[in-house]
């Protein structure tokens, strides 16, 4: 029988793992309502693409926002950010039962707690090897991510349900009430010493020019690398799915004839293929890497194609099979440059890669909600079908990319490959 590490009875991480738990729950009701409550209200697909548009905008300033986090108490800005959130989600059955929702207000809420959202993240990551130690961070890390995967694939898949019983504003009522519980855990936080008092010498503003200075110093350090033309790929991906994402609501209403529990249930299927690309990929990493990819993005494309023009039985099993790739794509990438990158520099190579990344979230988000109104929710997910055929096409044409050896032997440094 397999020993439990002494980490994971550490009171502090058990504190840690119910909030992660709670928030699982109120996150996959809030992912789920939150959408819904937008084209409820609007009943239109351009107020989707808007909604996707103030939540990946979020994602965009995380790199404005994550400072901040070194200018308070862990402890404190954990409860409070959390009770902000449920405060403010607390407004919308609020006014639904008074004077109304204005859609407006609804889109700026969600990108208030996205902003919120993206300050806890870091402080969460951060106080993880003050409670584990840095020995046991892989294994506290791996269990962390574990709870997150499974409460995604389960919570989100309920939350469909329990809205199509309750409705959108009574479920969002759920998501802060779990916000609640949440803040109220991370009270019980002790540390033993004062962790992060905000006495330091340093000022916001400082800190801000010295981030700078290191994305700078990390741009230049992958410039003649191959790593810009993966953060091309991941951007050309992030965009077309975007797109799909923003038009998903209404796309499943159509698909299960009005049943809400249908987004749920497309969103599960996700889940369910990144978690299952993620697990296969040590089985895969032996095979040419350029080939790889270029192979899983055609399925995918095909995968999404029948998503779009299939029944919904075989449209979200087909949903579910695509998404796959997705998560073969980012452990292979990631990996790749945790292995190659040196450690001072591997923080600063991730931050721009997701920062360019979410660049074209956005813009993806007002593509998708324009094509949405102007054309049927199925096209959009066409196009992001079409677009992954292309992706792969993309990468068959490149010599370099084509060429690229199983991840292992993959050189991400090679001058003379990338000249």
């Amino acid at each position: 029988m397999k020993r439990i590490k002494p980490f994971v009875l550490e009171r502090n991480y058990l504190i840690l793992m119910t909030g992660v738990f709670i928030n699982g729950l109120g996150n996959g009701i809030y992912s789920v309502a939150g959408m819904l409550l937008v084209l409820n209200i609007s009943g239109s697909v351009l107020y989707s693409g808007f909604a996707f548009f103030a939540i990946t905008s979020a994602g965009v300033l995380s790199f404005l926002i994550a400072p901040l986090a070194n200018y308070t108490k862990y402890k404190n800005g954990l409860v409070y950010s959390n009770l902000i959130k449920a405060i403010i989600l607390f407004t919308i059955p609020l006014l639904h039962y008074t004077i109304g929702l204005n859609i407006w207000y609804v889109i700026s809420l969600l990108f208030i707690t996205a902003l919120i959202t993206q300050y806890t993240y870091p402080i969460e990551s951060t106080i993880l090897p003050i409670i584990v130690g840095k020995d046991n961070i892989v294994e506290a890390n791996a269990y962390l991510q574990t709870i997150r995967e499974a409460m995604d694939i389960a919570f989100i898949a309920g939350a469909g349900i329990i809205i199509t019983f309750i409705g959108t504003v009574p479920a969002i009522s759920i998501t802060a009430i779990c916000l609640l519980l949440v803040s109220l855990s991370y009270a019980f936080f002790n540390f033993g010493k004062p962790v992060n008092s905000s006495g330091t010498s340093q000022s916001i503003g400082s800190a801000v020019h010295v981030y700078f200075l290191d994305l700078k110093a990390g741009f230049n350090y992958i410039r003649k690398s191959l790593v810009p033309k993966m953060i091309f790929s991941i951007v050309f991906v992030n965009i077309a799915m975007i797109i799909m994402t923003t038009n998903l609501p209404a796309f499943t209403l159509i698909k299960g004839n009005g049943t809400e529990a249908m987004y749920g249930f497309y969103l599960a299927s996700m889940s369910i293929g990144v978690m299952i690309g993620t697990m296969i990929t040590p089985k895969l990493k032996h095979f040419d890497f350029g080939k790889l990819i270029i192979f899983l993005f055609i399925g995918t494309g095909i995968m999404w194609i029948g998503t779009a023009t299939l029944p919904i039985i075989a449209s979200m099993i087909l949903f579910g099979i695509g998404a796959i790739s997705i998560g073969v794509l980012n452990i292979l990438i990631f990996s790749s440059i945790q292995k190659q990158v040196e450690t001072a520099f591997i923080g600063r190579v991730i931050t721009l890669l997701t920062s360019a990344a979410s660049l074209g979230m956005p813009v993806g988000a007002l593509i998708g909600g324009f094509l949405g109104e102007a054309l049927t929710p199925e096209i959009p997910v066409l196009i992001c079908g079409i677009s992954m055929i292309v992706f792969s096409i993309l990468w068959l044409c490149s010599t370099v990319l084509r060429k690229l050896p199983d991840i292992d032997n993959v050189k991400l440094f090679n001058r003379a490959e990338v000249n």
